[in-house]
């Protein structure tokens, strides 16, 4: 039998987020450096925007740690993850600040005069997007940069890493 409920009302965010947690969706790794410090977060608020230009959204928590040097830089990586780095992820995710760089292949992007230089990314990853921020804008407890693709690097994967239910796990096709 299926409840239907039609007020979810501004505050109720323990029945948004029960429901929110069985939609899965590709975790990703974005990273930035800023003022000589290299930030990063896993993510799956993200999604493509448009081809022409080629560009994508992602929303950034507010309280993240890594949310003012995402928004003061302009530029990040964003690596697409696949299931076989799925324990790397986690350590990841358990890792907090510098420590986050302390696992995993991790490279810089040599200077060539263009914004995405320097910017840190995770070898592991099945690809990686170099992104410029176009815009910015905040909304609730997030903040959503648009990002234009200067660069790219690796394939599309035929395994990603989902994250669905508090739990990494794949998916599986032929269904």
């Amino acid at each position: 039998m299926t409840t239907v409920t039609d007020n979810v009302v501004e505050g109720d965010a323990a029945t948004f987020r029960g429901l929110w947690r069985g939609v899965g969706s590709t975790v990703a790794l974005i990273a930035t450096e800023w003022e000589g410090q290299r930030h990063a977060m896993l993510a799956t608020a993200v999604t493509s925007v448009s081809m022409e230009p080629p560009s994508l959204l992602i929303c950034v928590n507010r309280a993240a740690s890594a949310h003012d040097a995402l928004t003061r830089r302009g530029a990040f990586s964003l690596g697409i993850l696949g299931h076989a780095v799925r324990d790397l992820a986690a350590a990841i995710g358990r890792a907090s600040g510098p420590e986050r760089f302390a696992q995993g292949d991790w490279h810089g992007l040599a200077a060539a005069g263009r914004q995405t230089d320097g910017l840190p990314w995770l070898g592991q990853a099945q690809a990686t997007l170099f992104c410029v921020t176009d815009q910015r804008f905040d909304y609730g407890t997030h903040t959503g940069l648009i990002a234009r693709i200067d660069r790219a690097i690796g394939t599309s994967g035929d395994d990603p890493l989902i994250y669905c239910q508090g739990s990494y796990g794949r998916f599986s096709a032929g269904m």
